[in-house]
């Protein structure tokens, strides 16, 4: 029962077959070993009875069929051929057919012979199965062959004497029930050494499809999450409002200083905008979004901007500019879609980007006053009416943009 128990407990982690098979072998054993006993079962099985006979004889070939079935799901992939394999599986059906044999009165030699035949080929089809998974570098391959030694040289025995000798091998039971119990022995230690290859197996996969996952949802130059990680993020956990920065000017930066300090900006612009109150991804080049989940999301948003100067300045030597971003908020109804959102935001972030850069352009009027000088805010309506609430100066400016774009000036 003890090894009932070890297989239970290694099958509720794992759920390899072969615990399955092997629990099986257990209870057919035991149950083989009570009834063998003198122990009282009742009227009807009978220490000298028909009845008692037969269930010896099935929980007899019970502990071989299973032994095929066994192997098969115990050796690791691809260490015997499928023919060996197809053959191993239909052990438990070629052995059935043949049972009877052991309880018929005066049985037929012909089909007497069959099943002496079948014994014979399950035991050269265990002993082949073994060579060619060792040979191919089985380790559980090797485990087993060492449990299935003495039961092999039991049943070898057993058959020479049926066939050649003519009569039944005296010692057969407590010679068979000796080599089970060693056998039961080793195969829990190659159990054991099967499982613990396994779970590191089932660990690696585990851990490789925890990086899978990290790769598919992070960028890997900022570290920050992507885009189908905010797509998972705001179903998960819907922001207030939701925020699209872009680095204003950031094709001068890569043409001044090169494409890896660019690559140095965009890391240490990534790093200004992270907050505990946003979650924020990098949308791709020189973009990022931000999701706002605290009460003032515009304020937020105005600070990280304010900062991001000094910061990227600290981090990022050498730079003959400040650097500085737009951004575009959208806050979040209830009934908005993440593209959407990002939508409302990406166009109040182009509206940001026409009025001259270092812009704020937000939904809802405030009495918020920029804390710098070039820094202005605009307002624009509700997302299904989305229209510029502007003065005249900034309508000037506006117009300006557009002569600016038509003569190819215009850098995003």
């Amino acid at each position: 029962m003890l090894s009932v128990a070890y297989n239970t407990a290694f099958f509720a982690i794992l759920r390899e077959r072969f615990l399955i098979w092997q629990t099986a072998r257990v209870l057919i054993l035991i149950a083989l070993a009570i009834t063998i006993s003198s122990l009282p079962l009742g009227s009807w099985l009978a220490a000298d009875g028909m009845p008692r006979l037969i269930v010896i004889n099935v929980l007899f070939d019970g502990t071989i069929a299973f032994l095929g079935l066994f192997l098969r799901s115990l050796l690791e992939p691809g260490m015997i051929d499928r023919r060996l394999d197809r053959l191993l599986a239909l052990q438990p059906l070629l052995l059935a057919a043949t049972t009877p044999a052991m309880v018929i009165n005066h049985c037929p030699p012909l089909y007497m012979a069959l099943r002496e035949a079948v014994l014979a080929g399950i035991l050269i089809l265990l002993s082949v199965s073994l060579a060619q998974a060792i040979r191919r570098g089985s380790r559980a391959a090797r485990f087993q062959a060492a449990a299935w030694l003495c039961i092999l040289a039991v049943s070898l025995t057993s058959l020479y004497d049926d066939i050649v000798l003519g009569r039944p091998f005296a010692l057969l039971l407590y010679a068979l029930f000796g080599s089970v119990a060693l056998e039961m022995l080793l195969t829990s230690i190659g159990i054991g050494d099967r499982f613990m290859r396994l779970k590191r197996q089932h660990d690696d996969v585990r851990a490789q499809a925890i990086m899978l996952e990290r790769v598919a949802y992070t960028d890997p130059m900022t570290g920050l999450e992507n885009r189908r990680s905010l797509e998972r993020q705001f179903a998960a956990h819907r922001p207030n409002a939701v925020a699209i920065v872009d680095i204003d000017h950031f094709k001068r930066i890569n043409d001044r200083h090169g494409h890896d300090r660019g690559d140095d900006v965009i890391i240490a612009v990534a790093a200004a905008l992270c907050s505990d109150e946003a979650f924020t991804v990098r949308l791709g080049g020189e973009e990022f979004a931000l999701l706002l989940y605290g009460p003032s999301p515009l304020e937020k948003v105005d600070a990280l901007l304010r900062e991001l100067p000094d910061h990227v300045a600290q981090c990022v030597e050498g730079l003959d500019l400040p650097v500085t971003a737009s951004a575009g908020i959208a806050n979040v109804t209830p009934d908005m879609t993440v593209s959407a959102a990002l939508k409302v935001a990406d166009i109040r972030l182009y509206a940001a980007k026409a009025a001259g850069r270092n812009q704020l352009v937000g939904p809802i009027p405030t009495a918020i006053r920029p804390r710098v000088a070039r820094r202005t805010y605009l307002w624009l309506g509700d997302p299904a009416n989305v229209r510029l609430d502007m003065n005249q100066a900034t309508l000037k400016n506006l117009r300006n943009t557009r002569r600016r774009r038509r003569s190819h000036r215009y850098l995003r």
